[in-house]
Protein backbone atom coordinates (compact mmCIF):
# COMPACT_ATOMS: atom_id res chain seq x y z
CA UNK A 1 0.00 0.00 0.00
CA UNK A 2 2.46 2.77 0.82
CA UNK A 3 4.22 1.85 -2.81
CA UNK A 4 1.12 2.14 -4.19
CA UNK A 5 0.63 5.75 -2.75
CA UNK A 6 4.53 6.73 -2.93
CA UNK A 7 3.78 5.95 -7.07
CA UNK A 8 1.26 8.19 -7.30
CA UNK A 9 2.98 11.06 -5.51
CA UNK A 10 6.09 10.36 -7.42
CA UNK A 11 5.19 10.88 -11.48
CA UNK A 12 3.21 14.56 -10.41
CA UNK A 13 6.81 15.55 -8.74
CA UNK A 14 8.63 14.39 -11.44
CA UNK A 15 6.63 17.01 -13.65
CA UNK A 16 6.39 19.50 -11.62
CA UNK A 17 10.23 19.26 -11.11
CA UNK A 18 10.91 18.73 -14.91
CA UNK A 19 8.67 22.17 -15.71
CA UNK A 20 10.21 24.14 -12.95
CA UNK A 21 13.07 25.59 -15.02
CA UNK A 22 10.48 26.31 -17.61
CA UNK A 23 9.12 28.64 -15.81
CA UNK A 24 11.55 30.68 -15.09
CA UNK A 25 12.94 31.04 -18.41
CA UNK A 26 13.90 34.14 -19.06
CA UNK A 27 13.26 37.61 -16.51
CA UNK A 28 13.20 41.56 -17.65
CA UNK A 29 15.89 43.63 -16.51
CA UNK A 30 18.86 40.95 -17.45
CA UNK A 31 21.88 41.34 -19.19
CA UNK A 32 22.50 39.22 -22.87
CA UNK A 33 25.08 39.35 -25.24
CA UNK A 34 23.05 38.55 -29.01
CA UNK A 35 24.91 37.09 -31.56
CA UNK A 36 23.16 37.50 -35.09
CA UNK A 37 23.74 36.51 -38.17
CA UNK A 38 21.96 36.49 -41.07
CA UNK A 39 22.36 34.89 -44.68
CA UNK A 40 20.60 34.83 -47.96
CA UNK A 41 20.27 31.77 -50.20
CA UNK A 42 19.99 33.10 -53.72
CA UNK A 43 19.31 29.45 -54.68
CA UNK A 44 15.88 29.01 -53.19
CA UNK A 45 13.99 32.19 -55.30
CA UNK A 46 12.29 29.26 -57.29
CA UNK A 47 11.28 27.14 -53.78
CA UNK A 48 7.75 29.18 -53.57
CA UNK A 49 5.43 31.78 -55.15
CA UNK A 50 6.62 35.09 -53.44
CA UNK A 51 3.93 37.77 -52.31
CA UNK A 52 3.92 40.58 -55.30
CA UNK A 53 3.95 43.20 -53.05
CA UNK A 54 4.60 42.24 -49.45
CA UNK A 55 4.22 44.82 -46.61
CA UNK A 56 7.32 46.40 -46.13
CA UNK A 57 7.25 49.27 -43.41
CA UNK A 58 9.73 50.46 -40.76
CA UNK A 59 8.44 51.06 -37.20
CA UNK A 60 7.47 54.50 -36.14
CA UNK A 61 10.36 53.80 -33.09
CA UNK A 62 13.41 52.08 -33.22
CA UNK A 63 17.34 52.22 -32.57
CA UNK A 64 20.30 51.34 -34.41
CA UNK A 65 23.59 49.47 -33.02
CA UNK A 66 26.63 51.51 -32.27
CA UNK A 67 29.67 51.28 -34.26
CA UNK A 68 32.09 51.34 -31.69
CA UNK A 69 32.69 51.07 -27.69
CA UNK A 70 33.59 54.19 -26.31
CA UNK A 71 36.68 53.84 -23.51
CA UNK A 72 35.45 54.36 -20.28
CA UNK A 73 36.83 57.44 -17.92
CA UNK A 74 38.88 56.16 -14.77
CA UNK A 75 38.20 58.20 -11.84
CA UNK A 76 40.58 57.69 -8.88
CA UNK A 77 38.60 58.17 -5.63
CA UNK A 78 39.62 58.44 -1.80
CA UNK A 79 40.16 55.10 0.37
CA UNK A 80 37.32 55.56 2.09
CA UNK A 81 34.60 56.82 -0.55
CA UNK A 82 31.30 55.33 -0.66
CA UNK A 83 31.20 52.09 -3.04
CA UNK A 84 30.00 53.06 -6.49
CA UNK A 85 27.54 51.81 -8.47
CA UNK A 86 28.59 48.64 -10.39
CA UNK A 87 29.54 49.06 -14.13
CA UNK A 88 27.05 48.16 -16.31
CA UNK A 89 27.22 47.00 -20.30
CA UNK A 90 27.73 49.10 -23.05
CA UNK A 91 24.18 48.35 -24.74
CA UNK A 92 23.66 48.05 -27.87
CA UNK A 93 27.30 48.48 -29.05
CA UNK A 94 28.58 46.55 -31.48
CA UNK A 95 31.34 43.75 -29.73
CA UNK A 96 34.79 42.83 -31.57
CA UNK A 97 34.80 40.05 -33.91
CA UNK A 98 36.81 38.77 -31.12
CA UNK A 99 34.02 38.11 -28.79
CA UNK A 100 31.46 36.40 -31.00
CA UNK A 101 30.64 32.91 -30.02
CA UNK A 102 29.85 31.95 -33.43
CA UNK A 103 32.24 32.75 -35.46
CA UNK A 104 33.07 29.13 -36.86
CA UNK A 105 29.64 29.22 -38.08
CA UNK A 106 29.99 32.41 -40.05
CA UNK A 107 33.65 31.27 -42.06
CA UNK A 108 31.70 27.76 -42.89
CA UNK A 109 28.84 29.60 -44.21
CA UNK A 110 31.37 31.88 -46.01
CA UNK A 111 33.20 29.47 -47.26
CA UNK A 112 30.01 27.77 -49.12
CA UNK A 113 29.40 28.72 -52.85
CA UNK A 114 26.03 28.61 -52.01
CA UNK A 115 25.70 31.05 -49.19
CA UNK A 116 26.42 34.84 -48.45
CA UNK A 117 26.27 36.10 -45.12
CA UNK A 118 24.22 39.89 -45.39
CA UNK A 119 24.69 40.50 -41.09
CA UNK A 120 27.09 39.13 -38.36
CA UNK A 121 27.66 41.07 -35.29
CA UNK A 122 26.93 40.56 -31.60
CA UNK A 123 26.07 43.40 -28.95
CA UNK A 124 25.06 43.64 -25.38
CA UNK A 125 21.63 44.73 -24.21
CA UNK A 126 19.04 44.47 -21.44
CA UNK A 127 15.91 42.66 -21.94
CA UNK A 128 12.35 44.15 -21.61
CA UNK A 129 8.82 43.48 -21.88
CA UNK A 130 7.53 43.46 -25.85
CA UNK A 131 5.45 46.68 -24.86
CA UNK A 132 9.11 48.76 -23.94
CA UNK A 133 10.93 46.90 -26.36
CA UNK A 134 12.48 48.90 -29.50
CA UNK A 135 13.16 47.34 -32.95
CA UNK A 136 16.94 47.13 -33.85
CA UNK A 137 17.36 48.14 -37.35
CA UNK A 138 20.27 46.01 -38.75
CA UNK A 139 20.75 48.14 -42.16
CA UNK A 140 22.35 51.76 -42.78
CA UNK A 141 19.77 53.13 -45.74
CA UNK A 142 18.72 56.16 -44.26
CA UNK A 143 22.74 57.18 -44.16
CA UNK A 144 23.31 56.62 -47.55
CA UNK A 145 20.28 56.86 -49.40
CA UNK A 146 20.62 53.76 -51.08
CA UNK A 147 19.23 50.03 -50.61
CA UNK A 148 21.20 47.09 -49.52
CA UNK A 149 20.47 43.53 -49.75
CA UNK A 150 19.18 42.77 -46.22
CA UNK A 151 16.85 45.89 -44.71
CA UNK A 152 14.54 45.48 -41.96
CA UNK A 153 14.45 45.04 -38.25
CA UNK A 154 14.40 42.65 -35.74
CA UNK A 155 13.04 42.75 -31.70
CA UNK A 156 13.96 40.63 -28.77
CA UNK A 157 12.08 40.83 -25.19
CA UNK A 158 10.71 38.63 -22.41
CA UNK A 159 6.93 37.53 -22.38
CA UNK A 160 8.37 34.88 -19.24
CA UNK A 161 10.42 33.24 -22.36
CA UNK A 162 12.74 35.55 -24.84
CA UNK A 163 11.25 36.19 -28.26
CA UNK A 164 12.68 36.96 -31.58
CA UNK A 165 10.66 38.60 -33.79
CA UNK A 166 12.57 39.05 -37.36
CA UNK A 167 10.66 42.05 -39.46
CA UNK A 168 13.24 41.65 -42.31
CA UNK A 169 13.88 41.39 -46.10
CA UNK A 170 15.74 40.81 -48.59
CA UNK A 171 16.28 42.74 -52.06
CA UNK A 172 16.18 40.75 -54.91
CA UNK A 173 16.97 40.79 -58.66
CA UNK A 174 13.73 39.39 -59.76
CA UNK A 175 15.05 36.47 -61.64
CA UNK A 176 12.47 34.47 -60.75
CA UNK A 177 9.54 37.23 -62.22
CA UNK A 178 7.89 37.13 -65.24
CA UNK A 179 8.71 40.10 -68.07
CA UNK A 180 10.10 43.34 -66.81
CA UNK A 181 7.86 44.02 -63.95
CA UNK A 182 9.02 45.46 -61.02
CA UNK A 183 7.60 46.16 -57.34
CA UNK A 184 7.94 49.92 -55.76
CA UNK A 185 10.92 50.72 -53.82
CA UNK A 186 10.87 50.16 -50.39
CA UNK A 187 11.05 52.36 -47.75
CA UNK A 188 14.68 53.55 -46.53
CA UNK A 189 15.64 53.17 -42.84
CA UNK A 190 15.60 55.78 -40.48
CA UNK A 191 19.17 58.06 -40.62
CA UNK A 192 21.52 57.70 -37.36
CA UNK A 193 23.28 61.02 -38.38
CA UNK A 194 22.21 64.22 -37.05
CA UNK A 195 21.66 67.01 -39.58
CA UNK A 196 22.81 70.45 -38.23
CA UNK A 197 19.96 73.29 -39.68
CA UNK A 198 21.01 74.80 -42.70
CA UNK A 199 22.09 78.03 -43.00
CA UNK A 200 20.47 81.26 -43.08
CA UNK A 201 19.96 82.71 -46.37
CA UNK A 202 22.35 85.35 -46.93
CA UNK A 203 21.11 88.98 -47.60
CA UNK A 204 22.98 91.38 -49.43
CA UNK A 205 22.36 94.98 -48.85
CA UNK A 206 23.08 96.71 -52.49
CA UNK A 207 23.02 100.63 -53.41
CA UNK A 208 22.68 102.11 -55.96
CA UNK A 209 26.10 103.81 -57.86
CA UNK A 210 24.00 107.02 -58.35
CA UNK A 211 25.63 109.76 -56.02
CA UNK A 212 24.03 112.12 -54.19
CA UNK A 213 24.82 115.65 -53.90
CA UNK A 214 23.42 117.18 -50.58
CA UNK A 215 23.48 120.69 -49.45
CA UNK A 216 23.89 122.32 -46.17
CA UNK A 217 20.06 123.60 -46.11
CA UNK A 218 18.28 122.43 -43.83
CA UNK A 219 14.86 122.76 -45.09
CA UNK A 220 15.89 120.26 -47.75
CA UNK A 221 15.07 116.55 -46.58
CA UNK A 222 17.65 114.64 -46.40
CA UNK A 223 16.08 111.60 -46.29
CA UNK A 224 13.86 112.05 -49.07
CA UNK A 225 16.97 112.42 -51.46
CA UNK A 226 18.70 109.51 -50.89
CA UNK A 227 17.99 106.39 -53.00
CA UNK A 228 16.23 103.73 -51.57
CA UNK A 229 18.41 100.25 -51.10
CA UNK A 230 17.21 97.16 -52.74
CA UNK A 231 17.60 93.76 -50.83
CA UNK A 232 18.80 90.71 -52.71
CA UNK A 233 18.22 87.38 -51.14
CA UNK A 234 20.38 85.16 -52.68
CA UNK A 235 19.26 81.35 -52.24
CA UNK A 236 20.89 78.15 -53.12
CA UNK A 237 19.25 76.05 -55.20
CA UNK A 238 20.92 72.19 -55.08
CA UNK A 239 18.96 69.59 -57.36
CA UNK A 240 17.80 67.23 -55.04
CA UNK A 241 17.27 63.74 -57.50
CA UNK A 242 15.54 60.65 -55.89
CA UNK A 243 17.29 57.36 -55.36
CA UNK A 244 16.49 54.65 -58.41
CA UNK A 245 15.80 51.40 -56.82
CA UNK A 246 18.02 49.63 -58.37
CA UNK A 247 16.48 45.50 -56.96
CA UNK A 248 12.73 44.05 -58.97
CA UNK A 249 11.31 42.80 -55.97
CA UNK A 250 11.86 42.29 -51.67
CA UNK A 251 11.08 38.52 -50.37
CA UNK A 252 9.79 39.04 -46.37
CA UNK A 253 10.66 37.22 -43.74
CA UNK A 254 8.54 37.92 -40.99
CA UNK A 255 7.99 35.46 -38.12
CA UNK A 256 7.71 35.26 -34.33
CA UNK A 257 10.10 32.38 -32.47
CA UNK A 258 10.18 31.78 -29.11
CA UNK A 259 14.39 31.27 -27.71
CA UNK A 260 16.27 29.73 -24.98
CA UNK A 261 19.68 31.52 -23.53
CA UNK A 262 22.51 30.01 -24.26
CA UNK A 263 21.31 28.17 -27.05
CA UNK A 264 22.00 28.25 -30.71
CA UNK A 265 18.86 28.69 -32.83
CA UNK A 266 18.15 28.62 -36.57
CA UNK A 267 15.08 30.34 -38.40
CA UNK A 268 15.01 28.81 -42.14
CA UNK A 269 13.48 30.17 -44.79
CA UNK A 270 13.92 28.92 -48.64
CA UNK A 271 15.91 32.71 -49.32
CA UNK A 272 16.99 34.33 -45.87
CA UNK A 273 18.60 31.86 -42.86
CA UNK A 274 19.04 33.43 -39.49
CA UNK A 275 21.39 32.21 -36.18
CA UNK A 276 20.94 33.50 -33.17
CA UNK A 277 21.70 32.72 -30.09
CA UNK A 278 21.38 34.67 -26.87
CA UNK A 279 23.46 34.42 -23.65
CA UNK A 280 23.05 35.82 -20.21
CA UNK A 281 25.54 37.70 -18.82
CA UNK A 282 27.04 38.05 -15.13
CA UNK A 283 24.80 40.05 -12.73
CA UNK A 284 27.06 43.43 -12.81
CA UNK A 285 25.74 43.59 -9.05
CA UNK A 286 27.10 40.14 -7.54
CA UNK A 287 29.21 39.45 -10.55
CA UNK A 288 27.84 35.99 -10.46
CA UNK A 289 27.38 33.77 -13.52
CA UNK A 290 23.56 32.94 -13.83
CA UNK A 291 23.62 28.57 -13.34
CA UNK A 292 23.38 26.93 -16.58
CA UNK A 293 19.60 26.17 -17.97
CA UNK A 294 18.50 22.85 -18.47
CA UNK A 295 15.52 20.98 -20.12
Amino acid sequence: MPDQLLAQFSLPLVCAVLLFPLSIEAKTDTWYQVELIVFSHPAGNDAEQWDATPNLAYPSASRLLADEVSTPVVISQPEQAAPTAPLQPAAFTILPSSQQALRNKAAAIQRSSRYQILFHEAWNQQMTDQANALPIVLDRSGDGGAWPELQGTIKLYVARYLYLETNLWLNTRGEYLPGSWRMPAPPIGPSSLIFEAPEPELELELEQPQRETITADPAIDLESQRVPSTLITITKRAETLEPIYPFRHAVRLHQTRRMRSGEVHYIDHPMLGVIVKITPLPDPRSQATPQAESE
